[in-house]
């Protein structure tokens, strides 16, 4: 039986669709915190280090041991957009809930329930509207195997882009059912705000 770590590089390989790429140091050792420890992590890497292949491939490999859909919270909807198509590009099913796209969300929702997306990405602002906290959090909290905090320098006062949306992550956090793992995820923190995001992320 392949290892964690076979399945891990195989799943990396088909992502990138390089049949020789090998894991940054750091990475397989963020996967395995999350798919076999169930920890809280935090990744400080830089730009390009590869950050949505820790989380993608976290996701795959929960996935097939069972476990429901990874909400992937991220600021910008650019970037959802692109990881979305980089996502389906690697045969991981992708969808995202944002304002420009509000049509979809009956479809996406009913993918979630039959349990056919991999990974859900939202915008923080969601988490502060009262429509999605009532009517989406309840279906989504039972039914969560990972959740991913992007750009998670935007949690701390300190960091140099802090978005007050991203208060209502530690509550979510603090919710979330036993045993489902969290990873947040920055290229940009000193060492105070890493603190800061790591004293949020355990007191949740």
């Amino acid at each position: 039986m392949p290892t964690l770590h076979e399945n891990a590089q195989a799943l990396l390989r088909k992502l990138t669709a390089n049949p020789n790429a090998s894991f940054h140091p750091g990475q397989f050792e963020a996967i395995e915190a999350l798919v076999t420890d169930r920890r809280r992590t935090l990744v400080v890497q830089r730009t390009g280090w590869g950050k949505s292949a820790v989380y993608f491939i976290s996701a795959l490999l929960m996935r097939a041991q069972g476990s429901g859909v990874a909400l992937i919270i991220s600021p910008l909807l650019s970037l959802m957009r692109d990881q979305v198509a980089a996502a389906s590009r690697a045969g991981v099913r992708a969808a995202m809930v944002n304002s420009a796209n509000v049509t979809e969300w009956d479809r996406i929702r009913e993918q979630v329930e039959a349990d056919e997306l991999d990974v859900l990405l939202v915008g923080p602002e969601r988490l502060n509207n009262p429509a999605f906290r009532e009517q989406w959090l309840p279906f989504l909290m039972p039914r969560l195997g990972l959740l991913v905090i992007d750009e998670a320098h935007c949690i701390s006062d300190w960091g140099h882009d802090f978005r007050p949306d991203y208060r209502r992550i530690g509550a979510l956090i603090s919710s979330l059912p036993a045993g489902v793992p969290v990873l947040a995820t920055t290229a940009t923190a000193n060492d105070r705000v890493t603190r800061d995001i790591a004293e949020q992320l355990s007191a949740a």
